[in-house]
């Protein structure tokens, strides 16, 4: 049966310096311009389609058939290094952006790169204003979240913003009332799965599949073709970190993730 693969990336690095510059707690969700060259490469090489963003958003489209690529943040790199080595390769991709971040953080896209990404054939989304967990606010502060972060992009970018994915994975029934109420039809999230022709785009929270820098070029392969014993293996550990999650909460969770990288730090 004929599957579609999101690959979910953050940031890029080029060299060790640049390694170094990244948050210690996101660093492990950074791989190397050479890495996510050779992935690129090895999925073209493979004969998979790499779907362009826009394919999920025409009227009435059903489910593509190949890989999907998102990025998700909007760290510099997205528009300094990512994007020459799409081009290079006629490729686009899917970047979904914090707006409180732009412009605004060391190491952050701003909004001129955003710009530049959209002009190049990328397809730009949301990720929050400022990347709390959705599910984890309010009703008032939940829908400003989303209706601001919305109104930002669509001001900056001069189009319809239809996706968006939701930091950190996190979401519940509000999250996604409240998403499409914003105007976000197309919802991503970070749970373990592909897409099959039997899936909704518009009424199911899309699954990706996690890049990391401890992914190996193997995996990769494997997520891109769907193969179901790689697809069980990575669901059942996300299951038991989804456990965790349940058990102790999305803050608590978080910060022992923090301690276990070093770094001791409340959500932002």
């Amino acid at each position: 049966m004929k599957r579609l693969s999101i690959l979910m990336y953050h940031g890029l690095y080029a060299s060790e310096a640049q390694r170094l510059a990244i948050d210690p707690i996101d660093r492990p969700y950074a791989i190397s311009t050479e890495a996510f060259a050779r992935q690129l490469d090895l999925i073209l090489a493979a004969g998979i389609p790499v779907v362009h963003p826009l394919e999920l958003e025409r009227p009435g489209a059903a489910t593509p058939t190949g890989v999907l690529l998102t990025f998700d943040d909007g760290y510099a790199s997205n528009a300094e290094l990512a994007l020459p080595l799409l081009k290079k390769r006629g490729l686009s991709a899917l970047f979904f952006v914090t707006t409180d971040f732009i412009g605004q953080r060391p190491g952050f896209c701003t909004w001129d790169q955003v710009r530049e990404l959209a002009r190049n054939d990328m397809v730009v989304g949301g990720h929050g204003q400022t990347h709390r967990f959705l599910s984890d606010l309010p009703d008032a502060a939940l829908q400003a979240e989303l209706r601001q972060s919305h109104s930002r992009l669509t001001q900056e970018l001069q189009t319809a913003i239809r996706q968006m994915s939701f930091p950190g994975g996190r979401y519940d029934d509000r999250c996604l009332r409240m998403a499409h109420d914003a105007g976000y039809p197309l919802l991503h999230g970070s749970d373990i799965g592909v897409l099959s022709p039997q899936n909704s785009l518009h009424a199911d929270v899309l699954p990706r599949l996690a890049i990391r820098d401890s992914t190996s070029d193997a995996t990769v392969l494997a997520y891109a073709r769907a193969d179901a014993f790689t697809l069980l293996r990575a669901r059942t550990l996300s299951q038991a970190k989804t456990l965790a999650k349940l058990l102790i909460g999305n803050a608590a969770y978080h910060q022992l993730y923090a301690r276990v990288k070093g770094v001791p730090r409340q959500q932002p």
